[in-house]
């Protein structure tokens, strides 16, 4: 059995080529491709052109050519939301608008004051923010992209995007369209509001079909198949959200368990025995039946030590950074007293109207760079902290913390384990896309 596993993520997309083992998943051969989103209007919009999600899959798939004729099944993992406007052919009318976007904070305050948001926690279990809500999006494109609006047949994110491309069927996923607002994420039974769409004078058929995340959306075109190099015609699994199935590949499966990703943005995730929504945080339907995950995120996880390597260090290559500095940093300055303290909104937050802003506080003409930086960490790891002492008082939290990404490193566990939560961090790497495979494998076993 080979699956072949894409990972959509905000700024790079990642593919596998995995083996089934029996009681586990190698991954024989993978590849990576990075590409640039647009950041720009004082920094209140992000979006990308979706055709770079699809250029770089079909680079990963001549890079994997070898092994595609053998391939059973592919299978999604992206970054979401990722609001893409489509037509009948699944053509994209417009960039996709990111998590990171924050230029529908007018929506966003127009759906609370319709809807109210008692009524939106108890049904979509999200609180509407821009960039974090796709119905904000959608109401944007309405008012400021008429033409756009009107010539779209289906609003969706990466995975739809993808999966329509590759199967001609439109489809999304639960843990995808938990933050569209638009999605009965407490009931959590495959439905769209169709109250809240009618209110917003929205027709359901703009959605897209609802999968589980285990499910095919349908099997590869043939001319799509045989162009790419696949001998066979593989059934696409829908997929679903990149930090759900990082989650799910690393065991986060019962109560209290927690993983914390480390990406472009900073994740932490903790298992819900019940949807428990809050304007604190997101809550995302888990790929398992009778579970949620807590979302909480920094915007500018990753992106905050990009930010400061270009500005502070910008001599250094990104490895001395990396295996260097940081942690240098860390060892000098982790158990001495700082008076700098850093509000970590370099990127805004998913939890406010308000367009919050990063700030350095406490300096003096002997600040060095190198406490700069732990006090940026510090105030990254306060941050997941106050969420699990949150969650803590509805959910016991169980004795470890699962870790994956690639900005984290043993100095920044140093870190996580001081100012996040005192326990044991357990590593994992490339969870996303081996969650993606197992979702494809569970697939294939069943049918």
């Amino acid at each position: 059995m080979h699956i072949l596993a894409a990972d959509v993520g905000t700024t790079s997309l990642k593919m596998g080529i995995f083996q089934d083992k029996g009681d586990s998943l190698e991954c024989v051969k993978e590849f990576s491709r990075s590409y640039s989103i647009h950041v720009y209007n004082q920094g209140l919009f992000a979006d990308i052109e979706q055709e770079r999600w699809k250029d770089a899959f079909l680079e990963g798939c001549k890079a994997l050519e070898e092994f595609l004729p053998s391939v059973d099944a592919v299978s999604f993992s992206g970054t979401t939301p990722g609001l893409s406007a489509m037509d009948g052919e699944g053509n994209a009318l417009y960039p996709a608008i990111l998590m990171l976007d924050q230029r529908s904070r007018k929506q966003a305050e127009d759906i609370i004051r319709t809807i109210g948001l008692e009524k939106i926690l108890q049904e979509t279990a999200n609180m509407p923010v821009a960039g974090g809500c796709s119905l904000a999006s959608i109401l944007w494109l309405k008012e400021n992209e008429p033409e756009v609006f009107r010539r779209t047949i289906c609003f969706g994110h990466s995975n739809t995007y993808l999966v329509k491309w590759l199967t001609g069927t439109f489809a999304i996923d639960p843990s995808s369209a938990s933050l569209t607002a638009l999605y009965n994420t407490v009931r959590n039974d495959l439905t769209w509001n169709v109250e809240i769409l009618r209110t917003f004078g929205l027709d359901p058929s703009l959605l897209p079909q609802l999968l589980p995340s285990q499910e095919s959306a349908g099997r590869m075109r043939p001319e799509i198949a045989r162009s790419l190099g696949f001998r066979k015609q593989p059934p696409v699994i829908i997929g679903g959200n990149d930090a759900v199935l990082a989650a799910y590949d690393a065991g986060v499966r019962e109560p209290g368990e927690a993983i914390n990703v480390n990406g472009t943005c900073e994740i932490t995730l903790v298992c819900l025995p019940r949807c428990l929504p809050s304007t604190e945080y997101n809550i995302r339907a888990h790929v398992l039946k009778d579970r949620w995950l807590t979302l909480y995120v920094m915007n500018a996880g990753g992106k905050a030590f990009e930010w400061f390597h270009s500005v502070f260090c910008s001599e250094m290559t990104q490895e001395e950074f990396w295996t260097a500095f940081i942690p240098r940093a860390v060892e000098e300055w982790i158990q001495r007293e700082s008076t700098v303290r850093y509000v970590p909104f370099l990127m805004g937050s998913r939890y406010s109207l308000e367009p919050l802003k990063a700030e350095f506080k406490g300096m003096n003409q002997e600040t060095t760079r190198e406490e700069l930086l732990l006090a940026m960490v510090r105030g990254l790891a306060e941050y997941q902290r106050a969420h699990l002492k949150e969650v803590a008082l509805e959910v016991p939290l169980k004795p470890h913390i699962y870790v994956t990404g690639g900005a984290v490193s043993e100095a920044l566990i140093r870190v996580k384990r001081k100012w996040m939560r005192d326990c044991s961090y357990i590593s994992r790497e490339q969870s996303s896309l081996r969650g993606a495979a197992l979702l494809a494998k569970e697939y294939l076993i069943r049918t």
